[in-house]
């Protein structure tokens, strides 16, 4: 199995925990905004936002980016994966952003596919109400 393959293995297990709870439209937005602030951020500015956002979707998410990684899973794998990121040399720096962004894509593309956006669940729902006339 390679690497990728791994990734979006680990990346699909992870998304799919979100489905049908209350908080899935927010991992969804989540997921779908990762690449482009670990891009244009960084990963050490990224990872230190997400973990200090307010209602734990963030530091769940840098848990879930560090397990994929192959860090081990745990209540701080989010912190572990940020001191890599603080400690690492301009060359594993590179390396790390380039496999985090990766990753984050294989979120992306399964939280587009698995998980609904609050504004998707009222459009099932009227559709459903109306006998599937939109």
């Amino acid at each position: 199995m390679t690497r990728q393959q791994r990734w979006a293995k680990k990346a699909f297990e992870r998304v799919t925990t979100h489905l049908n709870t209350k908080d899935e439209s927010k991992y969804r937005r989540l997921y779908l905004k990762m690449p482009a602030l670990l891009k244009q951020s960084g990963v050490v500015q990224s990872l230190a936002f997400l973990r200090a956002r307010d209602g734990g979707e963030g530091r769940t998410f840098c848990d879930e980016l560090a397990e994929v990684y192959g860090l081990s899973m745990n209540e701080r794998a989010g912190e572990a994966l940020q001191k890599k990121a603080q400690e690492a040399t301009l060359d594993q720096y590179l390396v790390l952003s380039r496999d985090l962004i990766e990753i984050s894509v294989w979120f992306r593309r399964f939280a587009q596919s698995e998980l609904k956006d609050e504004q998707d669940t009222d459009e099932d729902r009227n559709r459903a109400e109306t006998g599937g006339r939109a």
